[in-house]
């Protein structure tokens, strides 16, 4: 039974990175296209449209004249075009077109690739519903009833009391741009979803300042609206744990008046939860977690049974308990959930437009982040942390491929519409210095510029792939 059980994971893992490849080289065809399908309506002249990179393992000429070729790597493709890098003489070649043509050429990549992404958002919001952030554990506090989220409320927006600012909830950035620069007790007022019913304008008095200097600094507005913190464990030769588990709860069973054993629920916000509760434990007691494991909703519990070796531990040292317990370290995250809410027809493609909009936003302000140093490069990933992240969200199921499939169409977009030598969007700005002078810049130059692009490109997704692994 084990040895079938061990060879269904590996079968779902290989799934899972197939998908992954699958859905990078499905946003890539798309993109070239649309190179593709918008010069062939312009009639420029293209010499060869590939699907994938490197040796050609199918090639067939077609009857328009160009080669269509599947090639070995899946991670990539072309669309060839007659003179795309110097001066042809074919009045067809890539450079003899009008300024204009080659731009519409050049910004159909991208656009296919939004098409494709919005169309997935559309059949994923219709399907599953869309996207929203829902409060795992709200810490109970009496300074703040009747202004408090409450467990279990699935946020759908906020804005300020005069209606000001009102901000869709979709995900965590979100947040920040709701809530970002405001005061311990500023009073928002939040639309949730509780026990299936929708509750407008809801008081929340915010329990914390809220200065997120970028978008990985969403935990202040976990803060500010009473979000419950949990541990985030990184572990090492532990019998109980694994790396990336996050303690939800214990439940501690005590004896009652020497007469019976009860359960008591304890949420563990902080370390120092931790140690009141297992300070007071001796050999033989049972202490139940309840840990988050791989993300998302699972949740599994990890009894620990402490033996004769807890009687030497200092329960006042911290690293002796962690050591105890194979905690290598830990920090603190916050529970959160993952929920879906089915809206009507046309609400469902308003949000869809909205949402995809907002990820190309968070992909603007991410990159913009990084030139300015307030992000680390260590937070951003090449085409391995790509299929890496993609394989281990698809994982989790049909929903959640349809939502990175969505997420790399419009990083895809955005980032090739930058003005980047190799990129379209440093093509499109050549054609838009020739259509201006009327005079291109020369075409060696241009091409030299766009081969150190590429090369530049190449080493920095190698770099940002490596400082991820390390």
């Amino acid at each position: 039974m084990n040895n079938l059980l061990s060879f269904i994971s590996v079968l779902q893992t290989v799934g899972s990175v197939l998908g992954a490849i699958l859905i990078l080289l499905l946003m890539i065809t798309v993109h070239e296209l649309g190179h593709y399908i918008v010069g062939k309506i312009f009639k420029f002249k293209i010499n060869e449209f590939a699907i994938g990179m490197g040796p050609a393992i199918f090639k067939r000429k077609l009857d328009s004249g160009e080669w269509f070729s599947i090639r070995v790597f899946p991670l990539g493709g072309f669309c060839a075009f007659e003179g795309e890098d110097d001066d042809a003489e074919d009045p067809n070649s890539f450079t003899k077109k009008k300024p204009w043509q080659r731009i519409l050429v050049l910004v159909a990549g991208a656009t296919m690739n939004y098409i494709l992404a919005l169309l997935i958002i559309i059949l994923s919001f219709g399907c599953y519903g869309q996207n929203v952030l829902g409060t795992g554990k709200i810490i109970e506090n009496p300074d703040y009833v009747g202004y408090s989220l409450q467990d279990g409320d699935a946020i759908i927006s906020i804005k300020n009391p005069d209606g000001s600012n009102h901000t869709n909830i979709y995900m965590a950035t979100d947040l920040i741009n709701a809530l970002n620069h405001k005061k311990k007790n500023d009073i928002v007022y939040v639309d949730v979803k509780r026990d299936g019913k929708v509750i407008e304008n809801l008081p929340v008095k915010l329990r914390a300042d809220v200065e997120c200097n970028n978008i990985t600094m969403v935990n202040d507005t976990y803060k500010a609206l009473g979000f419950g913190s949990t541990m985030m464990l990184d572990v090492e030769k532990s019998e109980w744990f694994q790396a990336g588990d996050y303690i939800k709860k214990m439940v501690d069973r005590r004896l009652i008046d020497g007469e019976e054993y009860k359960d008591f629920e304890n949420f563990l916000y902080t370390y120092e939860d931790f140690i009141a509760i297992a300070k007071d434990k001796v050999s033989g007691d049972v202490l139940t977690f309840w840990v988050g494991r791989q993300g998302y909703e699972a949740s599994v519990p990890v009894a620990v049974e402490l033996d004769d070796d807890w009687t030497v531990v200092n329960k006042a040292d911290e690293s002796q308990v962690l050591n105890y317990f194979g905690i290598k370290a830990y920090e603190y995250g916050f529970y959160t959930t993952s929920n879906s809410e089915r809206l009507g027809f046309f609400t469902t493609i308003g949000h869809a437009f909205e949402y995809s909009f907002k990820i190309g936003g968070t992909v603007l302000r991410s990159l913009g982040q990084i030139i300015t140093g307030a992000i680390g490069l260590n937070a951003v990933g090449g085409t391995v942390t790509t299929i890496v992240t993609a394989t281990q969200v698809i994982s989790y199921g049909f929903k959640y491929a349809l939502e990175i499939a969505a997420l790399i169409g419009v990083n895809l977009a955005v980032f090739n519409l930058l003005p980047i030598p190799a990129l379209d969007g440093s093509r499109i700005v050549f054609c838009l210095i020739e259509w201006i002078f009327k005079k291109p810049v020369n075409r060696k130059v241009e091409g030299i510029i766009h081969a150190v692009g590429f090369v530049l490109i190449l080493a920095f997704a190698v770099l940002v792939d490596v400082l991820q692994f390390i």
